[in-house]
């Protein structure tokens, strides 16, 4: 198999034996981060100060992988769907377009930035960079409901007043603009795990260590099988799975242990996960493919 920069949720079970429950795991541990393919999205990017909010440095335009906050990342995982607003940049050298201009009409401090400080991509030394999408600058929907009253009370002939107290403090209280965006939505299908981030978490060098003793393992037990006939992938898909819990047992004993597999009823089965085992005897393990379509058996002799 080629080494993948990214790999598809669906990928992991088969290259990594990473179950969707291993992914969640891990994200729910902080060990792993989901990322995302994003093309030629506008954004804000900046940083987060504790107690004040976003400050921003630039406008940019971006395509590159960009990762999440974990509550959204554990959403998706969790209802299969999100909307995303806020974002980490993973590729700065994918950062274009850089404006160093404050580009809403509203002051700050506002609801989208505590303050505005030019800075260049370049000169940010973190890893990851946060990032808004960019927003709107519309009318608050409270003073568009207000105005629209006022419209109305106008076109029923009611007599206009000098704004009461009321009216004062509310303008004084609710901004006359608001930032909306619609955000991004995801889906499962859009996860890509980065290969580093699998490295990071551990997976991807143990995986290449742990098959280098499977296949060593494996070797003398397929060997004999081969020379019968050639198989699927399945059935050697089972034994990978069955020699990786136990690296160190003998052709005999695995022989066992398929034994006990198929005594366990089919949905509580640990390696046999698509029922392959139909039936074993003393002589030979009687099997069928993930289709159904029954397999020649595998005698004990070229088994063991």
């Amino acid at each position: 198999m080629i080494e993948k920069e990214y790999y598809r949720l669906d990928e992991l079970e088969k290259r990594f034996d990473l179950s969707f429950s291993d992914v969640l795991y891990l994200v729910e541990n902080s060990k792993l981060d989901l990322a995302f393919r994003l093309t030629d999205n506008k954004f804000i990017i900046g940083g987060w100060v504790k107690g004040n909010g976003f400050i921003g440095y630039a406008s940019v335009k971006y395509s590159g992988f960009a990762s999440i906050t974990q509550k959204d990342q554990l959403t998706l995982l969790s209802k299969h769907k999100t909307n995303c607003k806020y974002f980490w940049l993973l590729n700065k050298d994918k950062i274009v377009s850089a404006n160093y201009d404050y580009p809403f009409e509203s002051k700050t401090p506002n609801a989208f930035l505590h303050t505005w400080q030019p800075k260049q991509p370049s000169d940010i030394n973190w890893d990851k960079i946060p990032a808004k999408l960019f927003p709107k600058e519309q009318e608050h929907t409270l003073h568009s409901f207000k105005n629209a009253m006022n419209k109305t009370f106008k076109a029923l002939g009611a007599e206009q007043s000098k704004p009461n107290e009321y009216e004062k403090e509310f303008d004084a209280r609710i901004p006359k603009v608001q930032f909306y965006s619609e955000g991004i939505n995801f889906e499962l299908a859009d996860i890509c795990i980065l290969h580093r981030d699998l490295l990071k978490a551990g997976i991807g060098k143990t995986q290449e260590i742990a098959q280098a003793e499977v296949t060593k393992a494996i070797s003398p037990i397929t060997k004999g099988m081969q020379t019968t006939e050639t198989r699927t992938d399945d059935f050697h898909e089972l034994l990978v799975r069955l020699i990786s819990a136990e690296p160190a047992l003998t052709a005999k004993l695995y022989w066992r242990n398929l034994e006990y597999e198929l005594d366990d009823n089919k949905d509580y089965r640990v390696f046999d996960k698509y029922n392959l085992l139909t039936e074993i005897t003393v002589s030979h393990i009687k099997w069928k493919d993930r289709s159904g379509k029954p397999r020649l058996p595998i005698s004990y002799d070229v088994f063991c």
